[in-house]
């Protein structure tokens, strides 16, 4: 192994110890990153995910002594009192390192080779969680259409995350657009000689979604920070060459290359590696991003009825219930999307979620416990659909008789939906 740096500048010591905490920091948040995505090799990592979902509790508990202790679980959340309490023991951890290393190394003025390696490290992790992210967003999969239930949900009641998940998901081609940037950024770091481009192109990409999950309170703020910083680390040997010739009009020279030469068959040998990686990650993620469009996008299974319904009559154990705002027995509105659940909207606008299964030889229709509370049936109704857009449903819900009759709503009569790119505009339709 050959490395050909002309003439390397030794370090200052604020360097020195900069770069050992940048590169420790790193390889504990990173790891077990490629492993990790390595088919057959990513259970036996899974050694460093439990001593971590040990450490943090342990640290919450009783160093930190939180009034609560920390729970490991999935929830979609990057922001959990978990992610925080692991972020500070990282932190510590790696300036400990480093100052430890520091005081133990002193005659070691510089690290070049290892600079190197890890930013080739920092540029392959960010490439390929911008090819996750990306391709979620190319196949419209992170956020997707707005719902039937969304349509009919007041935009006061919606939070700060739903209005941003609504508004990039109303569109597929802007939901593209932002999953292509991510894709040809995290493409374009994957090559030394377009990773200066590709770290450009992700830390303005990252900064618009890291300002986004600050200002929609989006719980994914800690990582989409971290990427960030990673990017500006990959950009920050070059900032002085870019700011003179973009800021002050001024020559400049190529940055030093300290690049790690491989002999003869080892060049060849990660050359092949470095394909397979990069052809495998990219085809994985259309792969599976592909197979999810059927699954949770766009083209997922639709309830065999489907559409948002108008409730006309509800008869309760032979009463017809009036449209009382103050009834919490009579429904409002049925939404039909999903073929495993269904949403009730109640006459106060409170919403309830049943899980539902559907028998379409026999048209009846199963209702189990309302949000998911219980497994027991609840309800069971035959249902018939009408010629002039109606639905009638005839069982029994909570052990009492109903009978229920709807009427489909038109969802073209949502202006959201409605509405549509017109190249002409005499003025603007901002309602």
């Amino acid at each position: 192994m050959q490395v050909d740096p002309p003439h390397p500048k030794p370090w200052t010591t604020r360097q020195l110890l900069g770069f050992r905490f940048i590169l420790v920091f790193f390889c504990l948040y990173i790891f077990p990153f490629p492993l990790n995505h390595v088919p057959g090799l990513h259970v036996a990592t899974q050694w460093y995910t439990w001593i971590w979902h040990a450490v943090v509790p342990w640290v919450g508990t009783y160093v930190l002594k939180l009034d609560e202790p920390i729970t490991v679980f999935f929830s979609g959340s990057g922001d959990k009192t978990y992610d925080y309490v692991f972020l500070l023991v990282a932190s510590t951890g790696s300036l400990m390192a480093a100052v430890t290393w520091t005081l133990l190394a002193r005659q070691r003025r510089s690290h070049n080779r290892l600079l190197e390696v890890l930013r080739i490290y920092v540029r392959y992790y960010v490439g390929v969680m911008m090819l996750i992210y990306g391709m979620s967003k190319v196949f419209h999969l992170q956020m997707p259409s707005p719902s039937l239930l969304q349509l009919v949900q007041p935009l006061g009641d919606k939070s700060p995350m739903g209005l941003a998940w609504t508004y990039v998901g109303y569109s597929p081609a802007f939901s593209m657009f932002a999953g292509l940037a991510e894709v040809i950024g995290g493409m374009l770091l994957f090559f030394r000689r377009t990773s200066l481009l590709g770290a450009l192109l992700v830390a303005i990409v990252m900064l618009n979604v890291m300002v986004m999950n600050f200002t929609f309170d989006i719980p994914v703020k800690l990582y989409s920070t971290l990427l960030v910083l990673m990017a500006v680390f990959l950009i920050a040997p070059d900032i002085k060459r870019l700011l003179q010739v973009i800021l002050w009009n001024e020559a400049t020279q190529p940055r030093l290359q300290y690049a790690v030469k491989l002999p003869g068959r080892w060049r060849i040998a990660a050359l092949v590696v470095k394909i397979i990686f990069v052809a495998g990650m990219f085809g994985a993620n259309v792969y599976s991003s592909g197979r999810s469009v059927h699954t949770y996008g766009d083209r997922r299974p639709k309830s065999p009825v489907y559409g948002i319904f108008d409730v006309d009559q509800f008869v309760h154990r032979g009463d017809t219930l009036p449209p009382m705002t103050t009834d919490t027995r009579r429904w409002k509105q049925l939404i039909l999307q999903s073929p495993s659940y269904m949403h009730v909207k109640l006459m106060n606008d409170s919403v309830l979620s049943y899980p539902t299964s559907w028998d379409e030889a026999n048209r009846r229709l199963t209702i189990k416990g309302a949000n998911n509370s219980a497994s027991e049936t609840v309800g069971m109704f035959s249902y018939k659909l009408a010629d002039t857009s109606g639905l009638y449903l005839d069982g029994v819900l909570h052990n009492e008789a109903v009978v229920i009759r709807l009427k489909e709503r038109d969802l073209g009569t949502f202006r959201l939906m409605n509405n549509r790119f017109r190249w002409i505009q005499e003025y603007p339709f901002n309602r």
